[in-house]
């Protein structure tokens, strides 16, 4: 979830023109793999999703023909959670009397798989300067006013978890998460 990003993180983000979200993410590539997670994200102020606050909730969703759209609207708080309870409870009401099976079944050769292959940019903030320094030569580096002496924050190029996890060696890594491009 979200409860290991620190204010340094959200300030670090404001620095690049992001926010951080929680985003649940679909992703199907070019060779078929469907990857399927939860994780934070750093997110350019400029895409939709980051104005997306409070009870609302968004589907962003990039198509062939149609582009990237997306929807929006109220999705959690009290009311839309009661909404759902009622619709619930008159859907059982009006089918009592017959059972509605609902069960996992099997996955096939497309089942979503975890997304250590997924490559992208990562936001990573930690100690350990010099090992950063070279572990990361290719990173965008970040600063910020009154950061201890040995914290680091970058953003790498594009790479899967495995690959990033590999540089990772003399460094003691606080916050780790995806950029969304």
């Amino acid at each position: 979830g979200i409860t290991k990003i620190t204010l340094e993180d959200v300030a670090n983000a404001d620095k690049l023109g992001c926010v951080i979200k929680l985003l649940g993410r679909s992703v199907r590539c070019e060779d078929g793999t469907a990857y399927a997670y939860v994780a934070p994200h750093l997110i350019h102020k400029e895409s939709p999703l980051a104005a997306v606050e409070d009870v609302f909730n968004a589907i962003a969703v990039r198509g062939n023909a149609i582009g990237d759209v997306m929807f929006y609207g109220r999705g959690a708080g009290k009311l839309p959670t009661a909404s759902a309870v009622v619709a619930d409870v008159i859907d059982a009401a009006k089918h009592r009397d017959e059972k509605k099976r609902m069960f996992w079944a099997e996955g096939g050769d497309d089942t979503a798989v975890p997304p250590d292959g997924l490559e992208s940019r990562w936001y990573l903030r930690g100690t350990g300067v010099q090992a950063a320094e070279a572990a990361f030569p290719d990173s965008t580096r970040l600063s910020r006013p009154g950061a201890p002496a040995d914290e680091f924050a970058l953003v790498t190029p594009p790479m899967t978890r495995a690959a990033l996890e590999a540089r990772l060696t003399g460094m003691t890594p606080g916050s780790m998460f995806r950029v969304l491009d």
